[in-house]
């Protein structure tokens, strides 16, 4: 992820993923919200010309976030999603309130499960009744067919019931859950001396994270999607890697954020301010300098970050505590001397060998498929992108040479395309291609042709 004649961030011509903060209006009060504040009504007018603005940017993926989006009509977010038909658009909520009649080109629903039950839940929410509401909201979600992704936020308080929450998740039919450890950031930041173990040691995160792991072997219904979903250290647990649980939240490098403003920052939490949606286009501001110079050229790191071989994978853990500064630092759980395992840049190539092996086969019949319904490419940029439901691919002139085939002259069948780049592209890197698509979730897989000779 660095560049190679000095070290600064690499990053692409467009953020792949982009909150905008619809609002920050919320109907809970959690201890750990990271909103700035939640007085701000919501100006739809505004709200109007900042999605507007960002469909014209054709971001890959779009996270309609609040405060609370379910505050504002359906009629509304529906027309956001359709303003939005380059991206691939997932709504987070708090699931209190239920949004009925939401277009069916939503990709997910974002719901947290903070306990495995009312009590641990509620302390975090301090909404008495919310966590059975939350429960009845994710059935309906998902008895209506939407995927449903459960964002729980890992705290001091609930570390030990990670297990049972994602069991629970599983219970309900969810898709998939990231829990997101919490960072100080907004109110949340300010409650700290009231609620002195929102952070979680490194005991307790460890904790969470046996019960993480044992979760993801155990409920197969989630196909191994169990992670986290905020920026953690690699260092803190070689497990972290060895069980591919790693998370890097993109800040700078492909994530950004909006506010009800149009303000963009590269983290939610962050104050740093870099332009305005309403004034330049977001391709404009996320090309700027000043994010060079403030973030990406790492001259804020110190060590143990500093000197450690994952630095441009890892980027030092999460990047914004307002509590410790007020632009960027390394990650919370490494400060004060910490010290790394002395193997985790050789641990982490291993493992990322050992996947790159798991999409370099193919089977030995030709295969049938057909384009997602989710999948869109986008062309706008130099750099082109294939976008799935949950998923940034940046293609080269061969990948993009075979997706156009697929997408735009509708090819189904792998034999087919083999024909048809077979002067450009040799067959055993369409068939390989073809398997990281599938992988993906580009293309939906119909079925096997009869058995070619052309096997591996």
């Amino acid at each position: 992820m660095c560049g190679s004649e000095k070290m600064i961030l690499e990053y692409d011509e467009i953020p792949h993923l982009c909150h905008i903060e619809l609002t920050y209006q919320c109907n809970q009060n959690c201890i750990f919200c990271y909103n700035p504040n939640r007085t701000m009504k919501e100006d739809t007018e505004k709200i109007d010309r900042i999605v507007q603005s960002v469909a014209d940017s054709q971001i890959p993926h779009v996270y309609l976030i609040g405060g609370e989006p379910s505050l504002l009509p359906v009629r509304k977010i529906n027309e956001y999603i359709e303003m939005l038909s380059h991206s691939s658009v997932t709504i987070v909520t708090n699931g209190v309130k239920l949004l009925e009649g939401v277009s069916s080109d939503l990709a997910c629903f974002g719901v947290p499960l903070h306990g495995a039950d009312a009590e641990t839940h509620e302390f975090h929410t301090t909404n008495p009744g919310s966590f059975e509401t939350v429960l009845n909201t994710v059935e309906y979600y998902v008895d209506y067919g939407f995927d449903v992704r459960c964002i729980p936020v890992l705290t001091g308080y609930n570390y030990n019931q990670m297990y049972d929450i994602i069991g629970l998740a599983a219970e309900l039919g969810m898709e998939s859950i990231f829990v997101d450890r919490y960072e100080d950031g907004g109110i949340g930041a300010t409650r700290s001396s009231v609620y002195s173990q929102l952070k979680p040691t490194l005991e307790q995160f460890r904790i969470a994270l046996d019960q993480v792991i044992k979760a993801k072997k155990d409920f197969t219904v989630f196909e191994g999607r169990v992670g986290f979903g905020t920026a953690i250290p690699y260092c803190i647990d070689t497990r972290m890697i060895e069980e591919d649980v790693v998370s890097n939240c993109g800040v700078g490098t492909y994530f950004c954020a909006i506010n009800p403003n149009g303000d963009v920052r590269i983290c939610n939490q962050s104050e740093i301010i870099f332009g305005n949606v309403l004034a330049e286009p977001l391709e404009v501001i996320w090309n700027k300098e000043s994010i060079n110079v403030m973030f990406r050229n790492l001259e804020w790191v110190n060590e143990p970050c500093k000197s450690c071989g994952l630095l441009c994978e890892c980027v030092c853990g999460c990047k914004v505590d307002v509590n410790e500064s007020d632009k960027f630092c390394i990650d919370y759980a490494v400060r004060n001397n910490f010290e790394p395992p002395k193997n985790l840049s050789e641990l982490y190539e291993k493992k990322i060998n050992e996947k790159m092996v798991d999409l370099g086969s193919y089977p030995d019949a030709y295969r049938v498929f057909r384009v997602n319904r989710y999948t869109k490419l986008t062309k706008k940029y130099e750099e082109k992108f294939l976008v799935t439901r949950y998923q940034t691919v940046k293609l080269n002139d061969a990948a993009l040479e075979i997706v156009e085939c697929i997408i735009e002259k509708k090819m189904r069948r792998e034999r087919d395309l083999i024909e048809e780049v077979k002067e450009s592209v040799d067959e055993p890197d369409v068939r390989t291609f073809l398997t990281k698509l599938l992988h993906v979730g580009a293309l939906d897989f119909l079925g096997a042709e009869n058995a070619s000779n052309h096997s591996r």
